[in-house]
């Protein structure tokens, strides 16, 4: 079988198997549980994974002191992050909501979990409300957060600092909101916003139960060793948390990336 023939049975093949969904009047397919690919970025997805890299070229990173446990993405020899000192600006898609009290329990939400990430490592988010119903002042910032019922294809989905412009939404299904949910709410943005910071799933990891789903490898930068409560960490072979919180190692290693907390600081002027 030629390599294109290859290529094109595997797309078919995770096509088929991956669930699909319509976000903003685009069509994409729901990969690694909480990850939006179009067609185009499916099938790079899929070479990547056939070109042999899910196993054998995991980047690792020297350990500081050994001390700090998330997995991070890196692309030709170098970890992805947001530039020193970028504000990540975000709106809440008023319009995406049919119910007020929704959409102002995602823009607490989302408050609460931007500042635990802030409170944790130099990163700097920004709500813009005004933007909440402004759609033609959108592109000033970064990333929108929408409501979208997916019927449970997931509870939320975000995106990496790597992806395209088009690509930065965070989308909330209508399972956020379901009584019976069994995870933290603020801890469900909390791992969403660690995507976007450029951390990958923490199950991933050699450590991780054979009971948790496994996802390709490459581009993956261990920020030293599995961590089993990781903010990032599905629960999956009875580990996991279901809180979500950013753990002291989650801490260590954000840090690692991103610096201290711009609080931490004293400024003068």
């Amino acid at each position: 079988m030629s390599n294109v023939t290859a290529a094109s049975a595997a797309f078919a093949k995770l096509a088929s198997e991956s669930k699909r969904v319509t976000i903003r009047g685009r069509k994409l397919y729901v990969v690694e549980g909480d990850l939006l690919l179009d067609e185009i970025q499916l099938a790079e997805y899929i070479h990547r994974k056939e070109a042999g890299q899910e196993e054998e070229t995991v980047a690792v990173l020297p350990t500081h002191q050994g001390l700090a446990k998330l997995t991070g993405i890196s692309i030709e020899g170098k970890t992805v992050r947001w530039r020193p000192g970028k504000i990540l600006k975000y709106y809440v898609a008023r319009e995406s909501f049919r119910s007020t009290r929704r959409y102002q329990t995602v823009c607490d939400h989302l408050w609460d979990a931007t500042q635990d990430w802030m409170n944790t490592c130099g990163i700097r988010f920004q709500y813009r409300p005004e933007l909440d119903r402004n759609q033609g002042g959108r592109p000033q910032a970064l990333f929108g957060v929408f409501y979208a019922d997916v019927k449970g294809s997931f509870i939320a989905a975000a995106f990496f600092p790597d992806e395209p412009v088009e690509s930065r939404s965070i989308v909330i299904d209508r399972s956020y909101f379901s009584p019976d949910l069994a995870f933290d709410r603020t801890g469900v943005i909390r791992h969403e916003l660690g995507h976007v910071l450029g951390f990958r799933h923490e199950q991933i990891r050699s450590g991780a139960p054979p009971a948790c789903p496994g996802e390709p490898l490459y581009n993956t930068i261990d920020l030293t060793q599995y961590d089993p409560q990781s903010v990032m960490h599905y629960f999956c072979g009875d580990v996991g948390p279901h809180k979500l919180a950013i753990t002291e190692l989650d801490r260590v290693g954000s840090q690692r990336l991103y610096g201290p907390p711009y609080s931490s600081f004293m400024n003068i002027h």
